[in-house]
């Protein structure tokens, strides 16, 4: 019983730090945003909006491959830790990334090929749950 509330947990918790490496290594790699500490926060939107549409792909591209991989991570780590109904016990690992990944592309207005992020997401769960599966037994 408790092992199928803390391995959801610990589930989620990677795919967040596996979300945090990529897009980290993303930030290295293309930069962010010229945002200030001093700037308010409608001056934070224009300028996040401005950089959006001037972004090269890559760096459109790492969010979206950031949060397949965090999904993949967190999944397959439930999968291996859970031996019944990997599924079921993933499944707050998918809710929490798609939640995360469909607030952040409805926040700000983003390139319309970025809005396949979610279905992406449920691949990469689906993908991690079979994975995890087969390297358990």
């Amino acid at each position: 019983m408790l092992r199928s509330i803390l391995i959801p947990l610990l589930g989620v918790l990677i795919a967040m730090a596996g979300v945090a490496l990529v897009q980290g290594l993303g930030h290295e790699i293309y930069g962010v945003a010229p945002v200030t500490e001093e700037m308010t926060p409608q001056e934070v939107d224009v300028v996040v909006r401005e950089y959006l549409e001037t972004a090269p792909l890559g760096a459109l591209a790492f969010p979206i491959l950031s949060w397949m991989f965090g999904t993949y991570v967190g999944t397959v780590f439930v999968a291996r830790g859970c031996d019944e109904m990997p599924k079921a016990h993933s499944a707050p690992v998918l809710s929490v990334m798609l939640l995360c990944t469909i607030l952040m592309l409805t926040i700000i207005p983003h390139p319309p090929w970025m809005y396949l992020g979610p279905f992406l997401v449920v691949g990469a769960w689906w993908n991690g749950v079979k994975t995890g599966g087969r390297l358990g037994s």
